[in-house]
């Protein structure tokens, strides 16, 4: 459905009519996922390190906005649309969720990806035991997991050095949000949260 208004969408324009041969922009691709965000101090913080390592790194790309900072948790669907199946599955597993509140803590910078995408993220080198319990539940996973949160913070053409930070950014994750996100367009919408409740 949302595909089949991209393209009315693109017929109905005028200047698609009298186009002469430009490239066109890549279809947005979509993409439901798991997160938690950042409290405000925190994302302050992440921003503020992601301004100095921008300029320190000359990068040749853009700031992550600040409603836009998360950590993911799960990926449920990626591709072309988004279909009612793979939402309803979402959040018949979110709705199941059973776990305390999630500490997260980020001491270090790092370059992902590949080619000329390399995101700029916050990370750690070990594995957090309450994020890992997360991960394990809302991937349904019966084996040990030992899974390492990370922050993007913006997004660069070349690889930079992995770097220490000195005040690390941490907060408490008191809740878990499902993301509809255009990869594309820039655009994120959350469609449901989930208290993180201490054990009774």
């Amino acid at each position: 459905m949302a595909r089949a208004r991209a393209v009315e969408d693109a017929v109905s324009s005028n200047q698609f009519a009298f186009d002469l041969g430009g490239p066109q922009p890549a279809p947005a691709t979509d993409i439901l996922y798991f997160a938690l965000l950042p409290d405000e101090p925190a994302a302050t913080q992440a921003l503020a390190i992601a301004e100095r390592d921008f300029a320190d790194q000359a990068a040749d790309g853009f700031i992550y906005r600040p409603d836009r900072l998360h950590v993911s948790v799960d990926k449920r669907w990626q591709g072309r649309g988004m279909p009612d199946f793979a939402v309803a599955d979402a959040l018949r597993q979110g709705a199941r969720i059973d776990v305390p509140p999630v500490e997260i803590r980020l001491d270090r910078l790092v370059s992902n990806g590949n080619g000329r995408d390399r995101p700029r993220a916050l990370t750690t080198r070990d594995a957090a035991p309450g994020f890992s319990a997360l991960v394990r539940q809302i991937g349904a996973l019966k084996r040990p997991l030992a899974a390492i949160p990370h922050m993007t913070l913006y997004r660069n053409d070349r690889v930079a050095p992995e770097i220490r930070v000195s005040e690390p950014v941490s907060w408490v994750a008191r809740k878990l949000v499902l993301i509809h996100a255009r990869k594309g367009m820039g655009s994120a919408k959350i469609l449901a949260r989930w208290p993180l409740l201490p054990a009774r």
